[in-house]
């Protein structure tokens, strides 16, 4: 339209989100959207891989910019709560791409051997009730805790407070969430 490249950024594909259930209408808008660019610039080497391979686009046309963030500058203003228990954390979104059935699955093991840890949900999406059922169900709703979407500092102060996170994904082309955990 402006006679500018047309260039697209890929973090990551229907082929990530479904975990191989590709919806034919998401492929096909992905597909021409991938065609018509005149360069498209992927979040990593798998991601890459991905779009040659399955959208079929030269590889001539594809080049990987890996993801990055801002150290923060308040960094020392997040400081850990003395606490008993071992805070374990999922950090993202609540949908199949990431795996928070997998985070249900290991705290159900973990609680089974020590009683001295908690596990936090931190983030929103689709999956979000199935996870409460699924906590329920194991029976570990006393240990486990959902804290919603969290934004800015409450994503930090999160972080400082966990002993560990944990990040499930079953495709991740090059999260954020664990440089901003880092």
């Amino acid at each position: 339209i402006t006679g500018k490249p047309l260039v697209i950024h890929v973090h990551a594909t229907h082929f990530d989100r479904s975990r191989g259930n590709v919806n034919p209408t998401v492929y096909g808008i992905e597909k021409r959207g991938m065609d018509t660019a005149d360069h498209i610039i992927t979040v990593s080497d798998l991601t890459r891989e991905i779009v040659i391979e399955k959208y079929h686009i030269d590889p001539n046309k594809v080049s990987t910019v890996h993801n990055a963030v801002e150290p923060l500058a308040n960094v020392d203003t997040f400081v850990k709560e003395p606490r008993k228990d071992k805070i374990v954390t999922f950090l993202g979104r609540i949908t199949m791409q990431k795996g928070p059935e997998y985070f249900v699955e290991a705290a159900a093991r973990v609680l089974e051997k020590t009683r001295h840890v908690r596990f936090v949900m931190a983030g929103s999406g689709d999956m979000m009730n199935q996870m409460i059922h699924l906590v329920a169900q194991r029976g570990i709703a006393d240990k486990f805790h959902f804290t919603g979407f969290l934004k800015g500092s409450e994503v930090h102060n999160m972080l400082a407070q966990s002993d560990v996170y944990r990040m499930p994904s079953v495709s991740e082309p090059l999260g954020i969430s664990p440089m901003e955990a880092m």
